[in-house]
């Protein structure tokens, strides 16, 4: 008896025994799966959609933006730049299309969005939380160019949640051949938002009258301030409109598109040429003395990012020191001229002598670039029979002297050109060897297209504002370019 009590003893000790374990199992697994869940809804709070604590947080945040909407990527790979601050923080996806010079323009946009950003929330503080969202869409058009559209928002922590603030598009088109921005003229007929008014006016009535906002009529009128966000698709022109300008504010940004066939006549045949309106104001920016690459190089950074022209009157001495900055003027489409080859009067020299100087300098620019001078403009001005005998070219002078050689200030030199009442047909002078001269081409290009002037060269003002073939060896002087002449 004492053996069997023992032994029962023994198996009920063991069947105990395995009973906790089981327990002790259950118990364990039950452990894992609640802090599976507290884990997942610990993330899920600190990686939600409503806002962010740190670097961490943001990145997933950020995250979750670049997922939020299906983006067409025709083109290149993304690349993200992704930066938490305090109050600051910002998330950028952007493309890079493998043309060298889109990407570097892109990455021009890049950095003057995060500056603006900077720069329109100064005064926020340690307590603020503000975020700048950016993703993109990219095109490819069998027109040849490349369409990117920026989306962007700008969103800040109210009650712990993160709403918006601010939304943009910004839309840009670029051509597949060269890689540089298309405007407009470069890709519509004249009159085109006449068209794209009455299409467009018709299309939302037709299909969101229930929707249109009050004064709509104003954001689809045939004016100057509209249709001017597009890019080029497969299939046609795609058409962005602000949130609330047409229809109700929570349909957020609004696009429609217009099929090639319907753009007929409208749309030009051969986009990325360029293309000048005759009946629009037009000026020439022309520089002499050059090239230096230090300052020839930042005057072209600026014309390549507004993508416009300017005429280059390059000393022969210095094209054969520095090629590759003429090459590139050439590259851009700028027009490459002559202003002899080491700045001598010319009225002093014999006949030979003048001769010498301009052949030299062609010789120097076709090795450069493969062309010669297409304009001369003789060093001071000072033109002579020779010059206008063995110059090959047009000879061509200026009407607005900003006298930048002799201020080397900026603010003097964009205060003379501002100060010109009209500069409709105007040439105007500059030197690009100097620093303040650069700086104020920064500035002046961007006021002159904004006022609504084009930027052309010597030879197409001539051609477009004057019904001017130009021809060799004419002097265009001072008193020629003035069109209330």
């Amino acid at each position: 008896m004492v053996e069997t009590n023992s032994e029962l003893r023994r198996i009920n000790r063991m069947q105990q025994q395995q009973k906790k374990k089981r327990l002790h199992k259950i118990l364990a697994v039950l452990l894992i799966v609640v802090c599976v869940i507290a884990a997942v809804v610990i993330v899920a709070a600190l990686f939600s959609g409503d806002s962010y604590k740190d670097e961490k947080s943001f990145k997933a945040y950020a995250s979750s933006f670049f997922k939020e909407i299906d983006e067409t990527k025709d083109v290149g790979s993304s690349k993200e730049l992704v930066e938490y601050g305090a109050p600051l923080s910002t998330a950028m996806e952007y493309p890079v299309v493998g043309q060298e010079v889109t990407d570097t323009y892109i990455d021009g946009i890049v950095k003057e969005m995060r500056t603006k950003f900077a720069d329109a929330h100064k005064k926020a503080t340690d307590k603020d939380k503000i975020a700048m969202l950016m993703d993109y869409d990219t095109y490819k058009s069998d027109m040849g160019s490349v369409g990117v559209v920026f989306s962007q928002e700008q969103r800040a922590e109210k009650e712990r949640k993160m709403e918006t603030v601010s939304s943009d598009v910004y839309t840009y088109n670029f051509s597949s051949e060269n890689g540089r921005p298309l405007t407009a003229i470069q890709i519509f007929n004249p009159g085109y938002r006449t068209f794209c008014s009455q299409y467009m006016t018709k299309y939302f009535k037709d299909k969101y009258s229930d929707k249109l906002v009050k004064g709509y009529e104003k954001a689809l009128a045939d004016s100057e301030e509209n249709f001017n966000k597009f890019v080029l698709t497969k299939k046609g022109v795609k058409f962005y409109f602000d949130a609330g300008t047409v229809l109700n504010a929570d349909e957020g940004t609004v696009s429609a598109q217009i099929s090639y066939k319907d753009l007929k006549g409208t749309i030009r045949d051969q986009i990325a040429t360029r293309a000048i309106d005759p009946s629009k104001p037009m000026v020439a920016l022309t520089y002499d003395d050059g090239p230096l690459p230090a300052t020839s190089n930042r005057i072209l950074d600026c014309l390549e990012k507004y993508g416009v022209v300017a005429t280059f009157f390059e000393l022969g001495q210095n094209v054969s020191i520095y090629p590759e900055v003429v090459k590139r003027e050439a590259e851009l489409g700028m027009e490459i001229g002559s202003h002899s080859w080491s700045h001598p009067n010319l009225k002093k020299l014999s006949d030979k002598k003048v001769k010498s100087q301009i052949d030299k300098t062609n010789n120097a620019l076709k090795k450069a670039c493969g062309q010669p001078s297409s304009v001369f403009r003789p060093p001071y001005g000072n033109s002579s029979k020779a010059v206008e005998k063995y110059a090959n070219a047009p000879v061509v002078l200026w009407s607005v002297d900003t006298l930048d050689w002799k201020s080397r200030k900026a603010k003097s030199v964009i205060k003379v050109v501002k100060g010109v009442k009209n500069l409709d047909g105007r040439v105007i002078l500059m030197h690009s060897i100097y620093k303040s001269t650069a700086e104020a081409t920064e500035k002046l290009v961007p006021w002159l297209l904004d006022s609504g002037y084009q930027l052309v060269t010597v030879s197409e003002l001539l051609q477009y504002k004057y019904n001017e073939t130009p021809k060799n060896g004419k002097l265009y002087g001072y008193g020629y370019f003035y069109t209330n002449k």
